[in-house]
């Protein structure tokens, strides 16, 4: 089901059933956090040693990527400063692309970046999986997003510039209220389950938006409300566990208040952009080679040289 080349989706942490608390480092080894000038900005997930993943939204008149990094192997959201380990599994952003059909609200709220230079794995840095399909993940019940959103300001209203134009999650309506959410800072985990397009539809029709669910967007979350992505989580990864294999099924898009009853989370459908990432990642140049190949490659190189010359 990989829709990547090589391994992917494994981790050494074994898992635990919990809900919105803290992770623990290498739980969740793809993620990671989209730094603008060094503030946390938005989630992402690791597709390869080049090549991330987060939401378009995340980039709203923000495309120049000098202004941006990734931050791997943390559980903060944080800046790190004086510290080497957090220095050297930060990269810098080289290219942001976007979805071609995206235009600025949902759906194709999805982003590919690729990086400057190729990242080192270790047991708290790894890839995660995608996959070409959703039919095994319908109504799936082990998924979890996590997340390192320092939460910032919920709007009881609209998250995010996703549903109708006239909305903008930066300004309440007058009837609604901002609410000051603490700032968890290190990386949260909530375990969710899938919610087929058809429940979704008639929840959000129920509500007082009366929002649409379609094209390629997913729903997430509990019922019961609770567990739900908020301001600060966007672009993070939903991920579902299949026969101890990690995937990734969802890019973290947009909802409307945070964690509400009968109103999941809605994210990007990534089985419906795969050909899209496919065609991004082989025509945007070579992977790049690791240090210690190019390191052998100068070796050989070198050797030949030395023997043809004598």
């Amino acid at each position: 089901m990989e829709a990547m080349p090589g391994p992917c989706g494994h981790r050494t942490i074994p898992s635990r059933v919990v809900g919105g608390e803290d992770s623990e480092l290498g739980r969740w080894p793809w993620q990671g956090s989209l730094r603008r000038w060094g503030t946390h900005s938005c989630g992402a997930s690791l597709l390869s040693r080049r090549w991330v993943l987060t939401a378009a939204h995340c980039f709203k008149e923000a495309l120049n990527p000098d202004e941006w990094t990734i931050q791997f192997g943390e559980l903060t959201s944080a800046p790190s400063f004086w510290n080497m380990e957090a220095y050297l599994n930060r990269y810098q952003v080289d290219k942001i692309i976007l979805s071609p059909k995206y235009t600025g609200v949902s759906p194709y709220d999805i982003a590919l970046l690729k990086l400057v230079s190729p990242v080192a794995y270790n047991k708290n840095i790894q890839p995660i999986c995608i996959s070409a399909s959703m039919s095994k993940f319908e109504n799936w019940t082990d998924c979890w997003f996590h997340y390192v959103a320092q939460a910032g300001l919920e709007l009881e209203a609209i998250l995010l510039p996703q549903l109708p134009e006239c909305w903008d999650y930066r300004h309440a309506p007058p009837h609604q209220a901002r609410l000051d959410l603490p700032a968890p800072y290190t990386l949260q985990e909530v375990q969710v389950s899938v919610i087929n397009k058809a429940m979704c539809n008639h929840l959000y029709q129920r509500s007082d938006f009366g929002v649409a669910i379609w094209g390629d967007m997913v729903c997430a979350g509990d019922p019961a409300g609770g567990k739900d992505t908020c301001v600060g989580d966007s672009g993070g990864p939903l991920v579902c566990d299949l026969d101890g294999v990690w995937y990734q099924i969802g890019i973290v898009s947009w909802g409307v208040g945070c964690g509400r009853p009968n109103q999941p989370g809605v994210y990007t459908n990534i089985s419906q952009h795969i050909h899209w990432i496919q065609k991004t990642v082989a025509h945007d140049g070579s992977p790049g080679l690791d240090f210690s190949l190019l390191l052998l490659l100068l070796t050989l190189l070198c050797t030949t040289r030395f023997v043809g010359s004598t």
